[in-house]
């Protein structure tokens, strides 16, 4: 296992993040964030000065993460009413539904695989649509569609897509991520996220990640707990089971990346800490 760095988790700055992580003998970083822009939609000036950080610090890029398709799949029609100003509202809500997935379908993920080849990216992760309050189950048709046209894309690009299991989307525990990617039939992978499938009622490890073992290319290490009342908080140490889920990515001969993303402040602190943590599970 690699131990990697969100770059947007420590700093808006991808060089101050470059500089840190080498610091502490990571070389291995994801993009993300850049100041106040998402990759690959930066400013001439913002892309030209990234690539050229990772350049001269001479880091490998694992993953990208554009917030592809983590938005709501527009129903098949708008809703109607006998009313023309609330017809109008539903369809006009509707439409700017489908507006955004032409966008993202059409623009954002060639804009993306360009990007991640630029920046030598192994992974482009996306994710699986927000489910819009719909409860967790199988997804719908539509979903895998979209999914398996942009990994014909990336692997055309060279590049592996993977979901990102994501709370509240349709690939959200391991095994409706491992069965959403089975659907596509498609060569797509999955960004194992435990805290986020804990939120949605999973049990991460041993349960979610028996399901989904096989399509893990790209881990995500942060923490949650999840009250009686089903809310939940992000915490440094929470009740998904690190040690146990290190130790079957170890058994299981894992050998990609294990990213930092606490999502806690202060943020140089929560993610040396989150690498302390992780370098202590992985040696143990």
């Amino acid at each position: 296992m690699i131990p990697a760095i969100v770059t947007d988790e420590l700093s808006d700055s991808p060089e101050t993040a470059f500089e840190l992580g080498l610091e502490w003998g990571v070389r291995h970083f994801e993009l993300r964030g850049m100041h106040d822009a998402r990759v690959p939609r930066l400013s001439p000036t913002q892309r030209r000065r990234l690539l050229r950080a990772i350049r001269d610090f001479d880091v490998r890029i694992s993953a990208i993460s554009p917030g592809l398709f983590k938005i709501p799949l527009p129903p098949d029609s708008a809703q109607s009413s006998n009313l023309a100003w609330m017809d109008r509202e539903f369809h006009d809500a509707w439409a700017d539904a489908e507006a955004l997935l032409r966008d993202h379908v059409e623009r954002l993920l060639p804009e993306s695989l360009e990007f991640a080849v630029a920046s030598g990216a192994q992974h482009l992760i996306a994710f699986s649509f927000h489910r819009g309050g719909r409860p967790s189950g199988r997804a719908p048709g539509r979903v895998a569609d979209v999914l398996a046209h942009a990994a014909e894309l990336a692997q055309s690009a060279n590049v592996s897509l993977i979901i990102e299991n994501e709370e509240s989307h349709w690939a959200n525990t391991g095994a409706l991520s491992a069965a959403l990617i089975a659907a596509t039939g498609a060569p797509i992978g999955i960004n194992w996220d435990p805290a986020n499938a804990l939120i949605d009622g999973d049990t991460p490890w041993p349960d979610g990640y028996a399901a989904c073992r096989h399509l893990v290319r790209n881990v995500h290490f942060k923490d949650a707990r999840v009250h009686a009342d089903n809310s939940w908080e992000l915490l440094a140490d929470g009740d998904v089971d690190w040690a146990g889920q290190v130790m079957a990515l170890e058994e299981d001969g894992y050998a990609g990346c294990v990213a930092m993303e606490p999502h806690l402040w202060p943020s140089v602190a929560s993610v040396r800490n989150a690498l302390s943590r992780f370098n202590a599970l992985k040696n143990n």
